[in-house]
């Protein structure tokens, strides 16, 4: 069964059900009918399974799907307007309306312990977080967990206090900066060139997750075409100097609150350096995530 019909007046929208018909597509998304989510918005590329040319993929990735507990086909098609897919031809594969669960609690205690703002997938083999939870009663993870990092020694307490360990496998997912040439060593990076699509990071890297954030920038080594930018492969004026205010954005109670401080060290994108905090006059460890801002590392 194919349906060709116009997807907000510059996409058209094929629903394929034939292997056959769905290569004739220049973009194809799947999507389940049920996935776990934070609460408000995220970036198609999060959850959905995408494939294309390269440029079309990458943009669909970043498509903002907003929800209030579930979302449907016309919201994906409406959001894939806003990208490189707009005058496309594409294979939507997904009911007309997509729930949306709360994401599991310790997907949320991770992104809130590290202030990761995407996508944290908690795999359990075998079965899910749900299924292990049945038989324990809590859990408590590590005091200190590093963004990236691919498994995670959880212990799992039961009715009788008795501990567990189970390891648990970590996909961090973030909006990737890559530049679609290669970058030449000392050669300036012009954000305006580059291009952004949704991946994984690793425990040992720090990716930029938007192009503003390389205003200025030099690529220290050569940076090969559609690599991920990392920090350590650009050079840039601190964006952090020692002695000047910065804004710090601090977790309480799993919500966002700003506070001032100032900057003990200088810092580039990425970096963590020490800050002092204005109210509290305690010096901490903060990740350098802008011009005059950063955010408290735990």
């Amino acid at each position: 069964m194919n349906i060709r019909r116009p997807l907000s007046a510059i996409i058209f929208l094929s629903a394929f059900f034939s292997a056959g018909a769905s290569r004739a597509a220049e973009l194809s998304v799947q999507l389940p009918s049920v996935i776990e989510a934070r609460d408000g918005w995220f970036y198609l590329g999060e959850y959905a399974d995408i494939e294309g040319d390269r440029e079309t993929a990458d943009s669909a990735s970043m498509a903002v799907i907003s929800h209030n507990g579930s979302f449907s086909r016309e919201d994906v098609i409406d959001a894939l307007a806003h990208t490189a897919a707009a005058g496309k031809s594409a294979s939507l594969t997904m009911p007309d309306v997509v729930n949306v669960k709360p994401e599991s609690g310790v997907a949320s205690e991770l992104r809130a312990m590290t202030a990761w703002k995407w996508r944290v997938e908690v795999n359990v083999i075998p079965g899910t977080w749900e299924e292990l939870m049945k038989g324990f009663s809590d859990y408590s993870l590590p005091p200190k967990i590093t963004p990236g990092a691919r498994t995670i020694a959880v212990k799992l307490i039961d009715s009788d206090g008795r501990q567990f360990t189970k390891q648990i496998k970590v996909n961090w997912y973030q909006p990737v900066v890559y530049s679609p040439a290669p970058l030449a060593k000392n050669a300036p990076v012009d954000p305006a060139s580059l291009q952004t699509r949704i991946g994984l990071t690793g425990m040992m890297t720090t990716i930029f997750s938007s192009p503003e954030q390389l205003a200025g920038a030099a690529a220290r080594k050569p940076v090969g075409a559609r690599a991920p930018i990392e920090t350590g492969d650009v050079s840039q004026n601190s964006f952090i100097r020692a002695g000047s205010t910065v804004t710090m954005a601090v977790k309480v109670n799993g919500l966002g609150v700003e506070v001032k401080g100032i900057a003990m060290q200088r810092g580039g994108m990425g970096d963590i350096i020490k800050v002092k905090n204005l109210s509290s006059r305690k010096i901490l460890r903060a990740r350098v995530v802008g011009e005059g801002r950063v955010e408290i590392s735990h």
